[in-house]
């Protein structure tokens, strides 16, 4: 990509030094034409050689691979990992936050989750993270809080909840 852009603005600034510097006569508007056909060729050149090397089928993947090498995403796992450890902690801490302003009382909440690949169209891969169970200690409560701590959880967080 750097060459190419390199080559379009040394094209460019050639064809503006040229058509500064020719006098005025009868050959300076081919000059000029000259120049500006140059400039256009250096900005297309892509383009034409990506259908020039497309008509044959080794060319065309010779061509699609160069052409979007530069656009391929590949993930970093570690990463990945990180985050999604971090997001879940962020979410036990929500999670407690959130059952102490509505019953007032002390929690720890861990949650256990499995990272799910899944395939779409056997090209595409998605990665989600999938909560499977919510474990809840709750700290000096009855066994009456607790069960509506544990309802209130399994119906708005949809995941098995398992009370400590």
């Amino acid at each position: 990509m750097n060459g190419y852009l390199l080559s379009v603005i040394g094209t460019v600034l050639l064809s503006a030094i040229l058509t500064a510097i020719v006098p005025e006569g009868k050959t300076s508007s081919a000059i000029k034409g000259v120049a500006k056909l140059a400039c256009v060729l250096a900005i297309v050149a892509p383009v034409l050689e990506f259908f020039q090397s497309g008509s044959s089928k080794l060319g065309a993947e010779k061509t699609s691979q160069s052409i979007f090498s530069e656009s391929v995403i590949q993930t970093d796992e570690e990463f990945i990992k990180y985050y999604s450890e971090m997001r879940i902690r962020e979410t036990e801490k929500a999670l407690e936050t959130e059952i102490s302003e509505k019953y007032g009382a002390e929690t720890n909440v861990t949650l256990e989750w499995s990272r799910e690949m899944e395939r779409v169209d056997g090209i595409y891969e998605s990665d989600a993270i999938r909560i499977t169970r919510i474990r809840i200690r709750i700290d000096d409560e009855t066994e009456e809080v607790g069960q509506m701590i544990a309802d209130y959880v399994k119906k708005n967080y949809c995941s098995e909840v398992l009370l400590e």
